[in-house]
């Protein structure tokens, strides 16, 4: 199996992950604009905006790692300077798949997680809703939101670098041995 199927195929599973995902926060959002309607109609405009912009986010996105899944993989390959994608089937290359793959997982719940924290972060700050909370409460999604940048570094770190991953495990693994 070529490294590009290899990607692929696990780029089509995270797309289908990502659509059930996509899903679940649709009707989480759901739930939560018709929870505070009533009680709270001016500021829910925005707020249901803004969800019905991160769930379509979502579902383009799944779309486009479910029906592209050969593009998207092509993109992330390393390439040599003729543009061809390299891969000679060996350990390392891949192990490099693989991390690419988590690499890609990782950002492909991390990124919609920047996108929810944020969105309740500022829904809890601008508007009558934070007053359910006590004083500081909105510090909880700071503190989602710092969280969720190191696991956005951590997947872009696989995704880009997975080669010199790959090479420090290795040397790792290959210590005193010579």
């Amino acid at each position: 199996m070529k490294s590009i199927e290899l990607l692929s195929t696990g780029i089509r599973l995270l797309g289908i992950y990502a659509f059930i995902y996509a899903f679940r926060t649709g009707i989480y959002q759901y739930q939560a604009v018709m929870q505070y309607r009533s009680t709270l109609q001016d500021d829910m405009v925005a707020f249901t905006y803004l969800s019905l912009i991160q769930v379509g986010i979502l579902f383009v996105a799944s779309l486009i790692m479910f029906k592209f899944p050969v593009s998207f993989a092509k993109w992330l390959l390393p390439k040599t300077k003729e543009n061809e994608v390299v891969f000679d089937g060996t350990a390392q290359d891949i192990e490099i798949s693989i991390f690419t793959i988590i690499g890609v997982y990782i950002l492909s719940w991390a990124i919609p997680d920047l996108f929810n924290n944020g969105i309740w972060w500022w829904y809890s700050t601008h508007s009558e809703f934070s007053g359910m909370w006590e004083q500081g409460g909105g510090t909880e999604y700071i503190i989602n939101q710092i969280v969720t940048a190191l696991e956005i570094a951590i997947g872009l770190y696989l995704c880009l670098r997975a080669q010199g991953l790959s090479n420090l495990l290795r040397r790792l693994r290959e210590a005193g041995v010579r």
